[in-house]
């Protein structure tokens, strides 16, 4: 288990890979974010087809997120995701890369024995120029810090 005093600044991560099937994009949409490109690819084909909702992208990053990275940091809770930004539309079994560098840690200023990490995530695609950017965002969490 790494607790705050474990991590650094600075460490970077690939954490994996995910496509999101077309069946999943829609069910997903259906249930969370039934917007009509989510669900209907007559109505998505000004986009280039069918897309992924932001959120079933994020959520998709963020498990792997949890299973790679925080599944060995001891976590207690979520505080916020800021600066989140779709910057293109995800589409049916596009292979996605997600990536993560520890930008903060700190102790926390009024909990006692905790510390406050921000993870910046970067979920990326295969593009003309390298690795294009779908999604970016920072995860902000509440960690232990080691006992003395």
């Amino acid at each position: 288990m790494r607790y705050l005093e474990d991590l650094e600044a600075g460490e970077s991560h690939d954490l994996g890979t995910f496509s999101l099937s077309a069946d999943e994009i829609r069910a997903f949409a259906e249930q969370f974010d039934p917007m009509p490109m989510h669900v209907d690819p007559d109505v998505a084909e000004p986009f280039g087809g069918l897309v992924a909702s932001g959120y079933h992208t994020l959520a998709a990053a963020n498990r792997l997120v949890v299973d790679e990275f925080r599944a060995d940091v001891a976590g207690i809770a979520g505080m916020s995701i800021e600066n989140h930004r779709w910057h293109a539309p995800v589409f049916p079994d596009e292979e996605l890369a997600v990536a993560l560098e520890l930008a903060e840690k700190r102790p926390s200023a009024g909990r006692p024995g905790t510390g406050v990490i921000r993870e910046r995530v970067r979920v990326t695609r295969e593009g003309a120029d390298g690795r294009d950017p779908v999604l970016t965002y920072e995860s902000v969490g509440l960690v232990r810090r080691r006992e003395d």
